[in-house]
C-alpha cells in the first residue's frame, strides 16, 4: 500500500514538473537588454537635464547675489543677496561694507567674522576684519586678525604694516618696529612714514630710532641719513652717509652744500669731517684748524665744505701743488698768473670754524718770483656769518724774493662770528683791466688761538 502510494506521489510529481515547464514555456521571454537600449537613454537625458536646470538655477542665484553685493550704499540690496547664496565669502563681504557704511558696526564685523570663515586662506579677509576691528576699538580683536593676515600673506606688505600699528598703539614698541621693518622690506615707499613713526616714537631720539629701522640696504642707510641731516642730527647722519659708501657720496655733497649755504658751521663739518683721516688730532671739533694747511694732500676741487677751494673758469690763473723746495714737508702751493683778472676773484680759499669773540693770530708762508702786476696777491680773512664782512688782510706780498718769507695777521671774531674763510687774491688796482704776470708760493697756513 505504501509502496503503491509513493508511485502515486511520484507520478503526481513528474506531471506537476511537466505541466509547469509547459507553463513556463508559455510565458513570453523579456529582453532585458533591449529594453535597457530602449529606455535607459531618456532617462539620464532626463536627469542630466534635472542637473543642469538645477545648476543654473544656483549659478543664476549665485549670480544675482554677487551683483546685489556691489551695491555698498544699499543695505537693503546687498542682505537680499546674503539671503540668496549665504555661503558665498564675496557675498558676505559686501554685504559687510554695506551694514559698516550704513553705520551698523557689529553686524559688518560678523559679516567680515563669516566671510573670513568661509575662506580662511584669502589674507585680505583677515586684512578687512582687522582694520574693521581696530576702527571699532577692537585692537586685541584686530590683532588677532592681522597675525592671521601675516600667516597667511607672510610677504605682503600691508598685513605686517597693519599689524605693526596696532601693536605702537598699544606700546608695544620693539614688536611693531619688527613688523614696520619687514613692512618696508617688501615695499619701499613705506620706509619714510616708518622713520616718521620711530621719530615720534622714541622721542626724537636719533639712535633709539636707527636701533628701531636697523638699516641694512644701502637704499635705507640713505633714507635715513637723509632724514637726520634733516632733523639736525648731523653726526648720526653723517655716519650712515658714511656706511652708504660711493652711493651716498651725490647726496653727502648736496647736503653739505645746503647746511654752509644756511651757514650751519658746526653741523657741515661733522659731515665734512666724517670718514677723514685725523692727522693732527684736533679734526674732531675743527675749531681753529685750517685743513692740510701745507698742502700735503690733493685737493678735491668738486667738494664743499673745509678743505681748500679753488677759483674756477679763470683762464688766466693756474694752480698746482708743487714738490720743489717746499718751505715746509713736502709739497707746497703755485699759483701762476698770467693776464686781467679782477683783484677780488677768490683764487684760493678756505673754511674755518672759529669761536666767537676770540682773538687768533693767522701765519703762513710765501716766496714770489718776477711778480709784475698794479695788484699784489694779499691774504685776506672775511666773517663768514657777517656776509663776507672784512676782519683783516695782509700787506701786498713782495714781488720778488730770494726765499721764503712767514707773515703773520691777527683779528678778532665778534659774538656773531662762528666761521671764517681765509682767501688769496689781490688787492684792489687804480684802474681796469689790471692784469698779473708771475709766480707766488704758498705753505704752512696755521691759525693760532690768542684770548
Amino acid at each position: 500500500m505504501a509502496a503503491s502510494r509513493r508511485k502515486h506521489l511520484s507520478n503526481n510529481s513528474s506531471l506537476f514538473i511537466g505541466h509547469s515547464l509547459k507553463l513556463t514555456s508559455s510565458f513570453p521571454q523579456i529582453n532585458y537588454s533591449r529594453l535597457a537600449n530602449r529606455y535607459y537613454p531618456p532617462l539620464i537625458a532626463v536627469a542630466i537635464g534635472l542637473l543642469c536646470l538645477w545648476g543654473m538655477w544656483n549659478v543664476g542665484r549665485a549670480g544675482v547675489a554677487r551683483l546685489l553685493s556691489r551695491y555698498p550704499s544699499s543695505p537693503a540690496l546687498t542682505n537680499k543677496g546674503a539671503n540668496l547664496s549665504p555661503s558665498d565669502p564675496e557675498v558676505r563681504f559686501g554685504y559687510g561694507v554695506a551694514v559698516w557704511n550704513a553705520g551698523q558696526h557689529d553686524e559688518a564685523i560678523k559679516q567680515f567674522e563669516w566671510a573670513s570663515a568661509l575662506r580662511p586662506r584669502h589674507y585680505h579677509l583677515w586684512l578687512q576684519l582687522g582694520l574693521m576691528r581696530s576702527q571699532a576699538g577692537d585692537q586685541q580683536g584686530a590683532l588677532t586678525a592681522f597675525r592671521e593676515a601675516v600667516r597667511r600673506a607672510p610677504y605682503y606688505a600691508q598685513p605686517r604694516w597693519q599689524l605693526g600699528n596696532v601693536l605702537l598703539g598699544m606700546k608695544r614698541r620693539d614688536e611693531a618696529f619688527a613688523e614696520l621693518r619687514q613692512a618696508a622690506a617688501s615695499d619701499p615707499k613705506l620706509l619714510p612714514p616708518v622713520i616718521d613713526l620711530a621719530w615720534d616714537a622714541y622721542g626724537e631720539d636719533a639712535r633709539a630710532v636707527k636701533q628701531a629701522v636697523q638699516p641694512q640696504t644701502t637704499a635705507t642707510h640713505l633714507a635715513l641719513a637723509r632724514f637726520f641731516a634733516n632733523q639736525g642730527e648731523t653726526i648720526e647722519a653723517a655716519n650712515l652717509f658714511r656706511a652708504a659708501g660711493d652711493a651716498a657720496d651725490q647726496d653727502r655733497l648736496t647736503l653739505l652744500r645746503g647746511l654752509v649755504d644756511a651757514k650751519r658751521f658746526s653741523e657741515s663739518y661733522t659731515l665734512w669731517a666724517s670718514g677723514r683721516d685725523d692727522n693732527n688730532g684736533t679734526r674732531q671739533s675743527g675749531l681753529g684748524t685750517v685743513s692740510d694747511g701745507g698742502f700735503e694732500t690733493e685737493i678735491d676741487a668738486d667738494e664743499p665744505g673745509f678743505g681748500w677751494q679753488l677759483a674756477r673758469d679763470v683762464a688766466t690763473v693756474r694752480l698746482s701743488r708743487d714738490n720743489y723746495e717746499p718751505g715746509s714737508g713736502t709739497h707746497s702751493l703755485r699759483v701762476d698768473w698770467n693776464g686781467a683778472s679782477h683783484p677780488w676773484t677768490s683764487v684760493v680759499s678756505q673754511l674755518v670754524l672759529v669761536e666767537p669773540k676770540v682773538r687768533y693770530r693767522l701765519s703762513f708762508m710765501a716766496r714770489a718770483e718776477k711778480v709784475v702786476t698794479g695788484g699784489l696777491p694779499v691774504v685776506t680773512v672775511i666773517d663768514a656769518n657777517r656776509d663776507g664782512h672784512t676782519l683783516t688782510q695782509t700787506e701786498p706780498l713782495s714781488s720778488d724774493t730770494a726765499g721764503w718769507q712767514k707773515h703773520t695777521v691777527e683779528f678778532a671774531t665778534s659774538d656773531e662770528t662762528h666761521a671764517v674763510r681765509i682767501i688769496i687774491q689781490r688787492q684792489s688796482c687804480p684802474s681796469e683791466p689790471c692784469p698779473i704776470f708771475g709766480r707766488v708760493w704758498f705753505d704752512a697756513f696755521s691759525l693760532q688761538k690768542l684770548s
